[in-house]
């Protein structure tokens, strides 16, 4: 049941993002921890900098959560944190509720099998939301994981 639940968040999040790409100005990705817009995270020690971020004030699927995005147009890879519309400024747990899925080199991964880590918003407007999070995304057999460390968020909401 998990396993289709989250192919279906997944289905639906590539879509939704595919369809959506339009290269802005305000979606290439600079250094967020610098200031300025952008999306950045180290997985399993690397770097991962899409040229796409940006967040969606409704999830897909589930409009009780906003996202936050990065994506790499070149390869679909992608790293999406959901969080409860609720969530303002401040530190959360990133698990099954407050959750994260990513697509990497096209395998699929999240907290809902099983990862943990966390978020700190430092700013959320409406236009807005900027941050930091570290986690570990498991895939849907719960044999595969991946690490992501070092993540920060400097991102438009659409």
């Amino acid at each position: 049941m998990k396993a289709f639940k989250l192919l279906t968040i997944l289905s639906v999040l590539s879509i939704t993002i595919l369809t959506g790409c339009s290269k802005k100005n305000d979606d290439v990705n600079p250094d967020p921890a610098a200031g300025a817009a952008g999306f950045k995270v180290k997985v399993d020690g690397k770097e991962y900098a899409p040229d796409f971020s940006y967040a969606l004030a409704s999830f897909p699927a589930n409009d009780l959560y906003y996202a936050i995005y990065g994506l790499d147009s070149k390869t679909n890879d992608i790293v999406a944190i959901a969080l409860p519309k609720t969530a303002k400024e401040g530190t959360f747990a990133i698990n099954a509720e407050n959750f994260a899925v990513m697509t990497f080199n096209k395998q699929d991964f999240s907290t809902i099998n099983g990862g943990s880590g966390s978020v700190t918003i430092t700013k959320r407007t409406d236009s807005n939301i900027q941050g930091t999070f570290s986690l570990t995304a498991v895939d849907a057999t719960g044999t595969l994981k991946r690490t992501l460390t070092d993540g920060s968020f400097n991102v438009n909401v659409r």
